[in-house]
C-alpha cells in the first residue's frame, strides 16, 4: 500500500472490472455520445447467408459488411420496327389532315377573292348608274342566238342606251347602226357580243391604240370625244373598273388568226380560260307584257330567262329566290329574282362550269332556285355571285 492509502493495485483492479463491463455489455464506457443508446440497437449482426459459400459463420463477405449485388445495362441503342413503323403511320395521318386542311384553306381564299372581285365589279357597276343614269345593258340576245324577239330586244335596249349616255353620237341616225360601224373600225364586231362581253366593254372600254398580236388587251376607257367615243387615241374617260390584262381573254372570229376581227371579251378572275368560264353579267329590265322587272322576256305566250351558253351543257342563267305559285315559265306567274330591280353577276365557282346537265342527256334547267336549289345541277352549288359568296350555303 501507498502513502496516498491506496493499493498499487487498485487501478489495475479497475481497469480489469472496466474491461470486464465491457465485455459483458459489447460497449466502451468513455464513447459518451452514444450512452443513451443500447448497444444491441447500434450493432445488430447480419443474419448469415448460408445459401453463400462465400459467407462468414458471422453473416458477413469477406473485405466488407455490405452484401454484393449485381447490376444490369437495360440501355437501347436503336428502335424497334413496330415502334418505327408506328411513328410513319402517325406522320402519315399528320401529314394527310394538314394537306387536306391547306387544300380547304386555298380553295375558301380562291372563292372569297373572286367574290371580292365581283363586289368591286359591283361596286363600278353602281357608280356607271349614277353617272349616266342606268346600269349598262348586258346584251343577251344580241347575237340572235334567243331568238329574233330576244335579238330585237336586245337592239331596243341598246339603242336607248347609247341616246342616254352619248346624246352626241349619230344624232338624227340610228345610234345602234352607228355603234357598228364605229366598232368595225377598230376591228371589233359587236353583233357577237353577249353577256359574258358586257362588264369588260362598259367598265373597261377600249384600248388607246389598236391591240398588237401577242399583246394584252388593255382597257383605256372610251374616247372623251361625244360624239365619236368608240375611237383610239387621247383624250379619254377613265374605266370605271381596272380590269387585269393579263385575265382578259380576246375572241375572236378566227382562234388561229391574231389580227382577225374581235367578236367577244371574256374576263376570267381566277386564270386561264381552259380551267374555268368567264363571269357573267345579266341586268334586270322592266318587261313590256308583264310590267315588271325580269331577267328575260315574255316570247311566244311564254316567259323565257335571259342565258349565257358556254358550252352545250354548261349554260349561265339568273337565279331565282323561291319557287312561284305556279310555273315560272307563265307570263302571268310572278317571278321571285335574286336582285329583282339590279343585275347579277355570276362566276362559276372552282369547278369551273356553271351547270351540268341533268342524267341521262336532259340540258340544263332554264329556272333554278337559290332557297330550294331547285332545278340545280351539280355544277351550281359552288358558283360564286355578287349577291352570295357560295350559292350552296343559302340552300335550305
Amino acid at each position: 500500500m501507498s502513502k496516498t492509502g491506496f493499493s498499487r493495485n487498485a487501478g489495475r483492479s479497475c481497469d480489469a472490472r472496466r474491461r470486464k463491463a465491457v465485455a459483458a455489455s459489447g460497449c466502451r464506457p468513455e464513447d459518451r455520445r452514444r450512452e443513451s443508446t443500447p448497444c444491441a440497437e447500434r450493432f445488430r449482426p447480419v443474419e448469415p447467408n448460408t445459401s453463400s459459400p462465400s459467407t462468414t459463420a458471422a453473416g458477413f463477405r469477406p473485405g466488407g459488411n455490405r452484401p454484393m449485388r449485381a447490376f444490369r445495362n437495360h440501355r437501347r441503342s436503336a428502335f424497334t420496327l413496330v415502334e418505327l413503323l408506328t411513328v410513319i403511320v402517325i406522320i402519315g395521318i399528320l401529314a394527310s389532315l394538314i394537306s387536306a386542311a391547306a387544300i380547304y384553306a386555298r380553295a375558301r381564299a380562291r372563292e372569297a377573292a373572286i367574290h371580292t372581285e365581283m363586289r368591286q365589279i359591283e361596286a363600278a357597276l353602281i357608280t356607271y348608274k349614277s353617272e349616266y343614269g342606268e346600269f349598262p345593258p348586258d346584251f343577251w340576245g344580241l347575237d340572235g342566238s334567243a331568238g329574233v324577239n330576244a335579238q330585237n330586244k336586245a337592239v331596243e335596249d341598246l339603242r336607248r342606251h347609247l341616246r342616254k349616255r352619248w346624246p352626241k353620237f349619230a344624232p338624227g341616225a340610228d345610234p345602234v347602226a352607228a355603234f357598228q360601224t364605229a366598232l368595225n373600225t377598230v376591228n371589233i364586231d359587236p353583233g357577237q357580243f353577249n353577256p359574258a362581253t358586257a362588264l369588260v366593254f362598259w367598265l373597261g372600254g377600249l384600248p388607246a391604240e389598236a391591240p398588237q398580236p401577242g399583246v394584252s388587251y388593255q382597257p383605256a376607257g372610251f374616247h372623251a370625244d361625244p360624239a365619236n367615243p368608240f375611237q383610239y387615241g387621247q383624250p379619254r374617260q377613265e374605266p370605271l373598273y381596272d380590269f387585269d390584262p393579263d385575265k382578259i381573254y380576246v375572241v375572236r372570229v378566227d382562234p388561229n388568226n391574231p389580227s382577225s376581227q374581235i367578236i367577244n371579251l371574256y374576263y376570267y378572275p381566277v386564270g386561264e380560260p381552259n380551267s374555268s368560264s368567264p363571269l357573267v353579267y345579266f341586268r334586270a329590265g322592266r318587261d313590256k307584257t308583264t310590267g315588271r322587272y325580269e331577267y328575260g322576256m315574255v316570247d311566244g305566250g311564254a316567259f323565257i330567262p335571259a342565258s349565257f351558253t358556254y358550252a352545250p351543257t354548261n349554260v349561265a342563267v339568273p337565279y331565282l329566290k323561291g319557287p312561284a305559285n305556279g310555273s315560272p315559265s307563265n307570263p302571268a306567274v310572278q317571278r321571285q329574282w335574286r336582285e329583282p330591280e339590279k343585275f347579277q353577276i355570276i362566276h362559276c365557282g372552282l369547278d369551273g362550269v356553271f351547270s351540268t346537265p341533268i342524267p341521262p342527256s336532259n340540258p340544263p334547267a332554264a329556272f333554278r332556285f337559290t332557297v330550294s336549289a331547285e332545278g340545280f345541277s351539280d355544277g351550281d352549288y359552288d358558283n360564286v355571285t355578287n349577291f352570295v359568296a357560295k350559292l350552296e350555303d343559302e340552300v335550305e
